[in-house]
C-alpha cells in the first residue's frame, strides 16, 4: 500500500524530475530551464515528505519569488495531500517571509513590531533630505540614481556602509557611505524599513540572534 501511494505521486515524472523530487538528504540544487517543470517538481517534494515521509506539513518552508508562484504551488499541493495539510505548510515569496519574521523578531534589532514598510517613494523622500543636508544644497539636486544604486545593491547583498567603495571616485565612495550610514539611522529612528531591508534585516537578525 505504502509503495502503491509512492508510485502514484510519482507517475509520469522523468528520471531528473524523479531524483529531485525523492532526494531529502542533505542539500540538494536543481538547476532547470523555463518549461522543464521545476514547480511541479518541488511541490512533488513537498508531497513526498508528508505523504511517504510523514515530514509535519509546518515543518516545511516553501519560498517563491512571486505572490502567484506561491499561489499555484499551494493549490496544487491541495490535490495531493489533504487541503488542512497543504494549509500547514509555509508557502509564500521570500520578502513576506522575511516580514511575518520581522514582525515577530524585530526588537531584537532595535525596531519595534509596528514598524512601517516604506515604498519607492518614501525613501527616496528621505534619500533627498539627507543628501540636501549633507551637500548643503538648497535648490535642484543633482541625479541621485547612482548612489541609490549603489545603496539598494548593497542591501540586497548584505553590505554595511564602510563595505562600499569604486564607485567612480573617492569623493563618490565617501558620500555614499555617509548617506547609507545616514539613511540607516534615520529609517531606524522613523521606526521603517524598506523593501530591500526585509531579506537584509531578516539575515541580520539570523545571524545575531540563531535561536531565532
Amino acid at each position: 500500500f505504502f509503495q502503491g501511494r509512492q508510485m502514484d505521486l510519482f507517475a509520469g515524472l522523468n528520471k531528473e524530475q524523479f531524483e529531485a523530487v525523492k532526494s531529502i538528504d542533505g542539500r540538494v540544487l536543481v538547476l532547470a530551464g523555463a518549461g522543464s517543470g521545476k514547480t511541479r517538481v518541488l511541490t512533488l517534494r513537498m508531497a513526498h515528505l508528508i505523504k511517504n515521509l510523514r515530514c509535519p506539513p509546518s515543518a516545511i518552508l516553501g519560498l517563491t519569488f512571486t505572490n502567484k508562484a506561491a499561489a499555484e504551488m499551494r493549490h496544487r499541493l491541495g490535490t495531493m495531500v489533504e487541503p488542512k495539510a497543504a494549509r500547514q505548510v509555509t508557502l509564500c515569496t521570500f520578502h513576506s517571509f522575511c516580514m511575518q519574521v520581522l514582525r515577530n523578531d524585530i526588537h531584537k534589532l532595535g525596531f519595534t513590531s509596528d514598524f512601517s514598510l516604506y515604498d519607492e517613494k518614501d525613501v527616496q523622500r528621505l534619500v533627498n533630505l539627507i543628501a540636501r543636508d549633507l551637500l548643503e544644497h538648497e535648490g535642484e539636486l543633482p541625479s541621485l540614481a547612482p548612489t541609490t544604486g549603489t545603496i539598494s545593491m548593497a542591501k540586497n547583498k548584505g553590505l554595511q556602509p564602510e563595505h562600499i567603495g569604486n564607485t567612480g571616485s573617492e569623493w563618490h565612495d565617501d558620500f555614499t557611505r555617509t548617506l547609507y550610514r545616514r539613511l540607516q539611522d534615520s529609517m531606524r529612528a522613523y521606526n521603517a524599513v524598506d523593501f530591500d531591508s526585509l531579506l537584509s534585516l531578516a539575515v541580520e537578525l539570523f545571524e545575531k540572534h540563531p535561536h531565532v
